[in-house]
């Protein structure tokens, strides 16, 4: 094929964010790679937010970013099987307008499934790896705090397999955007539905604040579960850790970190359950109606990336993900 120049996104600077030429390499692809062109690739107000604000300290820039994206087949190594040109396939690739990827790690997306929803599939798969964790069984009552799109995603998919899910957040259309992709129990604050005091037997926590955690011990069943999915990025309230590790002390409650790659990519002999194969799975369900995506999402050019992470920094998003059309840009 005739080489283009490629793009990707990247961080230049702390809080500066640019569509920017990237070094490609010229070349066919090796015996076991696949060279794609990508359609979308999702951005991820979570893990992206934190190198992009530089929480931690330490970061280096300019800095490649994006984990998730549909790409189109171009071209395929002379050992690949199991693709083919044209075929349509998700890859955890950065946000890339063309990206080489090695053959074992794409899924193909589900026939006639629209790119747009099939590249959220990576975000259920987020809080998929705590419920296979986990000890508690629907029917159970499960909280979930924090409705950006890794907890909107959490809360479909919980109520989908089974459980009875209450939902939180205190913004107003977040919550909107909840009741309308089905979800039942949708609240600003635990305060909202006492009757849960006591019976849920498990927590995902999606929004990494302290306060919800605090909360969220304090509404928990005895020997209830917390699994800890959104990350504690930065320190939000001045409230002392003894009044939690009491309520986790005498609550007999176990708390969990819900890092997702605590499953392996692939499935193995003894452990079936994998990263690769709950994003499979999302996408299947997101396919058949079974977790609702249509309107949580707005999809711009890359060229408006400074944009969208300066919206993620300051909360003012106004649907709860977005995503980059790289389609224009490859013209």
């Amino acid at each position: 094929m005739v080489r283009r120049d490629n793009y990707s996104v990247q961080f230049i600077e702390k809080q500066q964010a640019a569509l920017v030429k990237c070094d490609w390499q010229d070349c066919p692809p090796s015996e076991h790679e696949i060279i794609g062109r990508t359609l979308v690739s999702l951005v991820s107000s979570g893990s992206e937010r934190g190198a992009y604000m530089d929480y931690f300290g330490g970061t280096t820039y300019p800095l490649e970013t994006g984990y998730a994206a549909v790409m189109e087949v171009q071209e395929i190594g002379v050992a690949v099987t199991n693709v083919k040109v044209g075929d349509i396939v998700f890859a955890m690739v950065p946000h890339r307008a063309y990206n080489r990827v090695k053959d074992d790690e794409v899924i193909h997306i589900p026939t006639g499934m629209l790119p747009e929803h099939a590249v959220i599939g990576r975000f259920p798969a987020v809080s998929m790896t705590s419920m296979i964790h986990t000890r508690i069984r629907p029917t159970e009552v499960v909280l979930v705090t924090g409705l950006g799109v890794v907890g909107l995603m959490c809360a479909e998919v919980m109520q989908h397999c089974g459980y009875k899910v209450y939902a939180f957040d205190p913004n107003l259309s977040r919550r909107e955007v909840a009741q309308s992709c089905g979800l039942r129990h949708v609240y600003g604050s635990l305060d909202d539905v006492p009757e849960v005091k006591g019976v849920a037997g498990l927590a995902m926590e999606c929004s990494g604040r302290e306060n919800a955690v605090y909360s969220l011990i304090a509404n928990l069943r005895k020997g209830g579960e917390l699994y800890l999915i959104g990350v504690p990025w930065f320190r939000s309230t001045d409230t002392f850790a003894q009044e939690l590790l009491l309520n986790i002390f005498y609550g007999y409650i176990h708390v969990y970190s819900g890092w997702e790659w605590s499953l392996p990519d692939r499935p193995k002999d003894f452990d079936p359950n994998s990263n690769y194969n709950s994003i499979k799975t999302a996408m299947e369900w997101i396919r058949d109606g079974l977790i609702k995506v249509e309107g949580i999402y707005d999809i711009v050019p890359p060229s408006e990336c400074a944009g969208v992470y300066e919206s993620i920094s300051k909360g003012t998003l106004q649907k709860t993900c977005v995503l980059f059309d790289w389609r224009d840009l490859q013209k």
